[in-house]
Order: structure tokens, then C-alpha cells, then sequence
């Protein structure tokens, strides 16, 4: 795209006018004209007097000034002192604005599940590779109890659960409860679950029959 400088120049050779001409014409000075077909507006004081210049000159070569006058407000605008300087020192020419688009909307949906495929593999990767959860609600560790004891506790509802080797049913939810009998004396009894993995979680608790 051409600038207003480069308009003006071509326009100017093309009626082969000269500067001197063109001052006279015009009544702008020599270093006006030239600066503007250089397409430097430093060496003007005002932006309002850039742009009268500019529709005097577009006006003598018999150009339209308000076309002129566009190309120029395309490529310079006024800062905050007034000074005309390129829109690309304030404007990035190549400043990109994000938009929503239906690409943008499918590529969310893939992230969505492909984060949810991961996180659900990862969980049965833990889930697979680790010991199964144990708690042993009673009795507690170095509990002193009468002849019969009560075990109970949870832990996964698809592990197996053993006290002192002896396998035990649990309930849908993972819950156990069994009574045994120990002899007097301090015991130790021996709570195992394991997963069908062979993980195992053991808990072993000290206690006193009187």
C-alpha cells in the first residue's frame, strides 16, 4: 500500500511540477512539500497543520483531499503531545485478537475428555498398584477386654479380610465385624486385607484378656 508521500510524489512527476511550483501554488514552503512526500511530519509543528498542508498539496494536483487524508490517518496518528508518529510504534501492525470459534469449542471438548480419560487410568493405576485402605475401628491398641473380642473396621469392598489367618466376610460396602475369643493374656491379633492384586495392608493391635 502506498503512502500519502508516495501518492503525492507520483502525482507531482507525473504533471511535471516542481517543488517551486508548487510553493507558489500552494503557498507552502519548499521543506514543507518535500518533507511530506518523504513522508516526515517531525519538522511540522502541528498535526492540524500536517494536515492542512496535506489537503492543499492533494488539492493543487487535482487529487481528492479527503481520500488523501485517509491514507494518511491509515498510517499516522497524534500522540499525546501532539506529535504525528507512526501507528506502529503505539498500534502492533500484527496484534492478533482471540476470538471463539467452533474449532476452539471442539478442541475444548477433546482436552475435556482426554483429562478425564487420564485422570480416571491414573486413579486405576493407584488404585491397581497400591495396598488396599484398612481401619480397624475396635478394639484399639493395647485395649484391655474381657474374654470375646470385637473386630470391626473397613476397607475396600472387593479386598479379602483375615484375622489372625482366619478369612472373614465383609459387607457390599467394605465393612467387617467379627467376634473371637483369646485367650488370658496379652494377644496380638493379626488384621489382613488384601486386593485381588496380592496388595496387602496389615494391622497388627496388642491386646490384654483379664
Amino acid at each position: 500500500m502506498r503512502t500519502v508521500g508516495e501518492i503525492l510524489s507520483a502525482k507531482r512527476k507525473e504533471m511535471g511540477l516542481s517543488f517551486a511550483d508548487l510553493e507558489k501554488e500552494t503557498k507552502i514552503r519548499k521543506r514543507y512539500l518535500e518533507a511530506i512526500e518523504k513522508n516526515n511530519y517531525s519538522s511540522i509543528a502541528e498535526s492540524t497543520t500536517v494536515k492542512g498542508f496535506i489537503r492543499n498539496y492533494a488539492q493543487a494536483l487535482g487529487l481528492s483531499a479527503e481520500n488523501i487524508l485517509a491514507v494518511f490517518r491509515r498510517d499516522f496518528k497524534e500522540n499525546e503531545r501532539g506529535q504525528i508518529i507512526p501507528r506502529g510504534m503505539v498500534e502492533p501492525l500484527d496484534e492478533k485478537k482471540l476470538y471463539w470459534t467452533p474449532k476452539a469449542t471442539f478442541l475444548v471438548v477433546i482436552a475435556f475428555w482426554v483429562f478425564i480419560f487420564a485422570f480416571f487410568f491414573v486413579r486405576q493405576y493407584f488404585s491397581f498398584s497400591s495396598s488396599p485402605p484398612l481401619e480397624v475401628e475396635s478394639p484399639r491398641d493395647g485395649e484391655v477386654i474381657k474374654e470375646k473380642a470385637i473386630v470391626s473396621g473397613k476397607t475396600d469392598r472387593d479386598a479379602s479380610v483375615k484375622i489372625d489367618g482366619t478369612p472373614i466376610s465383609i459387607t457390599e460396602d467394605g465393612y467387617f465385624k467379627e467376634e473371637i475369643v483369646l485367650p488370658r493374656g496379652d494377644n496380638v491379633l493379626t488384621i489382613e486385607s488384601a486386593n485381588r492384586q496380592g496388595k496387602k495392608k496389615i494391622v497388627n493391635l496388642k491386646v490384654k484378656v483379664e
